[in-house]
């Protein structure tokens, strides 16, 4: 046998390798040589060596190849690495190669019938380019989305209908009255008077107009949103620093609370309504960040800003001494348990009871409603009240289930769990900044709830507002913690989406039969008739809308109220309206009507401590007159009927 001649890519003509991996020479002289392994024709051709006309790479023993992420990027692949280089011709052209030597072995001319590896590189690239396009887009969309969300709440704010109801019409009657007029009327309505006076003065510089009247509630309930925003971000870098949530808490806190405060259903309906709630939230928001910058550096300057933001509250709606309550408590007992705490949280204590004395010149009027007016229209209410409050604040059945169903699992979220890596950490007994928030939402309605049942006061939905913003930074916070940031996106979307058309329905449904009835009482009635309310609920709004339309000359009265029909005078109502009698008020009315003119009821049944009076005014009438049915009562928030009674027969 002869012996084997050692090949190297030296002794090849040029665009020649070997067919062979070689393996590594024996280190020294005298290391006997490795024949090459001659090429199967199974073997396919090395594409990339014939096309470079580079040596293939040799592999070391033990060597593994690299992995997919070690792979050339196909967007950086040269030209000459994709298509045929410009110096190979084709095979049928090329020069036939030299005659191998014994033992030598070379690499037949390039094939023409292996796919070119340049399409599915472009089809790569394309993918790649177009996943970047979408990532980045994806974040455009969303921010685009989120100020659509906003700027149709803000509309919706300002997008109502409806005439104004009972309280609507009673606001704006105390609040279009001179200072001291203002202030004792309130003392017969029974409510503090920061809003009316900020609503006076509204009125004298934008009108009495019904969208002129609703606007300061909307501008009042847009003001709560960067506040929101930047307590949903405080929240968030809280939940941080205490080690309960992620990276970008922050961030998606404040997203999440900004959204759902601009699409809350309730702030929706009460920023469209001529009433002190959509100021309660945000004077509620005020007061939270006076208290944690109190708490933060008790200097003067920011215990005086407690002490107006408290006194502001209290001012505006007496439910909100209930949140005052629940915060000084939860400072003294701060102060009782934690020692390093006990200074700034006395302080802060101090500055809240300050306030008192900026409250001392209401004080008179306020015991004087405390023992005289209250709330006799309300029922009583059974525990289940506090979980139907949520749903409540979510709007409509059609939508509010859904939406109370994400702010419950949120606010469970928020008060328990933290992310840990792909999962969420729960811990049952709560964790901050969760705890304090789920404290400032449930106390205030479980004391609210024990004075309804033994206090006699309302427990209204509308009342409530002094707890919505806890409860929603709460759920904010709750769906921030998810981990997955596809269900993060989710969650914020289906829950602007289901708030918003919540809002719709609330802001653009009539709340109130007043306007259809005066339009009818225009068409009817002749100078000199009367028109008569029975209860005198159903005074303010339809006395309201017979003034603003104007060319109406009739005579109006309402049963058992000497206020007239324009307020209601609330001092010792109950016993009032006990001691009135229908079928009198029937004689009266008759009296009053004469021979000559009709008398128009305005009539509801089904008021408290009414009974049936109203039924026995319309039968005692009937029996003098005919009767005739014009406008029928709806099921509306406030509906009434509306019947005539011709002259005497």
């Amino acid at each position: 046998m002869g012996s084997v001649r050692r090949v190297s890519a030296d002794d090849l003509p040029t665009g020649q390798v070997t067919g062979t991996t070689a393996e590594p020479a024996a280190a020294g002289p005298g290391a006997a040589a490795v024949a090459p392994r001659p090429r199967s024709a199974q073997d396919p051709p090395n594409d990339h060596a014939v096309l470079t006309s580079r040596p293939p790479r040799t592999e070391l023993p033990g060597e593994t190849q690299p992995d997919a992420e070690t792979q050339p990027d196909a967007e950086t692949m040269t030209a000459a690495e994709t298509e045929p280089s410009a110096e190979a011709e084709p095979a049928a052209e090329a020069e036939p190669a030299a005659e191998a030597e014994p033992g030598e072995q070379t690499v037949p001319a390039q094939r023409t019938d292996y796919p070119s590896r340049a399409e599915p590189a472009r089809l790569i690239a394309r993918f790649r380019r177009a996943r970047d396009w979408t990532v980045a887009a994806s974040y455009q969309f969303f921010l685009a989305g989120t100020l659509l969300a906003v700027a149709v709440g803000a509309v919706l704010r300002f997008a109502t209908p409806s005439h104004l109801w009972l309280d609507e019409s009673l606001t704006v009657g105390i609040a279009s009255r001179p200072v001291p007029d203002l202030l004792q009327a309130l003392r017969h309505d029974g409510s503090p008077p920061l809003y009316y006076l900020l609503l006076h003065v509204w009125i004298s510089v934008f009108g009495d107009g019904d969208i002129a009247v609703r606007a300061l509630s909307g501008v009042l309930s847009l003001a709560t949103l960067p506040l929101a925003w930047l307590a949903g971000r405080y929240v968030g870098r809280a939940a941080t620093a205490l080690g309960n949530g992620g990276p970008s808490a922050e961030q998606r806190v404040g997203l999440a609370a900004l959204l759902l405060f601009a699409c809350s259903p309730y702030a929706i309906r009460y920023g469209s309504e001529t009433r002190m709630y959509s100021l309660v939230v945000l004077l509620v928001l005020v007061f939270g960040f006076a208290a944690v910058r109190a708490l933060n550096r008790p200097d003067l300057p920011r215990l005086a800003a407690l002490t107006l933001a408290t006194a502001a509250l209290v001012y505006t709606h007496y439910w909100t001494f209930l949140v005052v309550f629940t915060v000084a408590a939860f400072l003294l007992l701060q102060a009782r348990r934690r020692e390093h705490y006990r200074r700034p949280a006395l302080r802060a204590f101090v500055a809240m009871a300050a306030s008192a004395v900026l409250f001392a010149p209401w004080m008179p009027v306020f015991l004087f409603q405390m023992l005289h007016t209250g709330t006799p229209w309300a029922p009583r209410v059974q525990a289940q009240v506090l979980l139907d409050t949520v749903f409540d604040w979510a709007g409509p059945q059609s939508t509010g289930a859904l939406l109370g169903i994400i702010l419950l699992g949120g606010a469970l979220i928020g008060l328990t769990a933290r992310p840990l890596g792909g999962e969420l950490h729960v811990k049952i007994s709560g964790r901050a900044p969760g705890r304090y928030l789920a404290a400032i939402w449930l106390a205030p309605l479980v004391l609210a709830y024990f004075v309804n049942m033994f206090g006699g006061s309302a427990y209204a939905e509308r009342y409530t507002g002094i707890a919505l913003p806890a409860c929603l930074l709460l759920a904010a916070l709750g769906i921030a913690q998810l981990p997955v940031h596809r269900a993060f996106v989710a969650v914020v979307v289906v829950a602007s989406i289901s708030g918003l058309l919540g809002g719709y329905q609330l802001a653009r449904t009539e709340r109130t039969q007043a306007g259809e009835i005066a339009n009818r009482i225009a068409d009817l009635a002749r100078p000199g008739d009367v028109v008569a309310y029975c209860p005198d609920q159903l005074g303010p709004a339809v006395h309201r809308a017979i003034q603003r339309r104007g060319g109406i000359d009739v005579r109006e009265i309402v049963y058992a109220d000497e206020a007239g029909p324009a307020l209601v005078d609330w001092v010792d109502y109950a016993d009032r309206m006990k001691r009135a009698n229908g079928a009198a008020f029937a004689v009266e009315v008759n009296d009053l009507a004469g021979p000559d003119h009709a008398v128009l009821l305005v009539r509801a049944d089904g008021y408290r401590f009414l009974e049936g009076a109203c039924a026995v005014l319309s039968d005692q009438l009937a029996s003098l007159r005919d009767r005739a049915l014009q406008v029928e009562k709806r099921d509306l928030y406030e509906g009434a009927s509306l019947e005539r009674f011709s002259t005497l027969r």
